[in-house]
């Protein structure tokens, strides 16, 4: 049996050095969301058998999220026959545990799509060269922006955190009234974003940037580093009236990942949103395929 307990931010190394040996790692399991939902979903962690468990409750129906561990290095069979209680249903599955679990669970495991929830895994290089024509329309507005706008990037520090907090008020509700069908998925943004900021110092990979016109911020990008080569980019906004802003911001996001080392970049998922995802699939990158995964009575 799986000891679930409540967890705090001390526990975030531990859970750090589990996530770094997964050969795919899905932008849910972020150290920053996984404390950001961790109210709102009851969400417990637990470990055993050299694996990292989580479970969490919407709307009291219970979901175990994907077991953090080196995937390879278990065996399945029995560790499920162990812990896993049947018609369990696991969370956004990466493709690679969903690949092994086919193999050693065959039909005991039922799979299903999750589309709406597949990671976009940024190409930084591509984005930062900007060359060929695929990206021709993504270039120009990038240069636009630069010709046209006196601007200005800083780093995100404290001392900027009461001005950021307005500015994101200020671009969530400009969001909720492009997006009316996506509500919640806002609305979740906009806490994480601010529990980012109100924990900034306790975490310990998160970085990012603003970009100044006159002075003012009209772009913010936030990321966090979990190991050498691979961030998740967790917020990200830019005020539409100043154009190419965006553009130019993913442009700078992708110089400063590299300038880390950093060579991929987990774009999160588009919830489904129709112009999310136009924007996304226009990027150099590749998916990173999450499943439910329910076992059988």
């Amino acid at each position: 049996m799986i000891d679930f307990k409540n967890f705090g931010i001390e526990d975030n190394d531990r859970y750090l050095s589990y996530l770094r040996r997964c050969a795919q790692i899905p932008s849910n399991g972020s150290p920053l969301i996984a404390f950001g939902y961790k109210k709102k979903l009851q969400l417990l962690r637990g470990y055993a058998e050299d694996i990292c468990w989580h479970k969490f409750f919407i709307d009291d129906e219970e979901f175990w999220a994907a077991p953090v561990c080196d995937w390879d290095k278990i065996g399945w069979q029995e560790v499920f026959k162990k812990y896993v209680p049947p018609e369990t249903t696991f969370f956004a599955v990466p493709e690679y545990l969903v690949e092994i679990w086919q193999r050693e669970l065959g039909d005991n495991i039922f799979v299903d799509d999750q589309r709406d929830n597949w990671d976009y895994l940024l190409d930084l290089k591509s984005i930062f060269s900007l060359e060929g024509k695929k990206l021709k329309s993504f270039r120009n507005a990038k240069n636009s922006f630069e010709k046209n706008y006196d601007y200005e990037i800083e780093e995100i520090t404290p001392k900027i955190f009461d001005e950021l907090r307005a500015f994101q008020s200020s671009a969530e509700e400009d969001l909720q009234n492009r997006v009316e069908n996506h509500l919640v998925e806002a609305q979740e943004d906009d806490y994480n974003f601010i529990f980012a900021l109100n924990n900034w110092d306790k975490f310990k990979n998160l970085f990012g940037f603003v970009i100044r016109v006159d002075g003012k911020i009209i772009a913010y990008s936030v990321d966090e580093q979990i190991n050498e080569t691979y961030s998740i980019g967790l917020f990200a906004k830019a005020d539409y009236e100043f154009k190419g802003a965006n553009q130019f911001a993913y442009w700078y996001d992708a110089k400063i990942n590299l300038e880390r080392g950093i060579l991929t970049e987990n774009f999160m998922d588009d919830a489904g949103e129709e112009n999310l995802r136009f924007f996304k699939e226009r990027l150099p990158h590749t998916m990173l395929k999450k499943y439910f995964v329910t076992t059988k009575s």
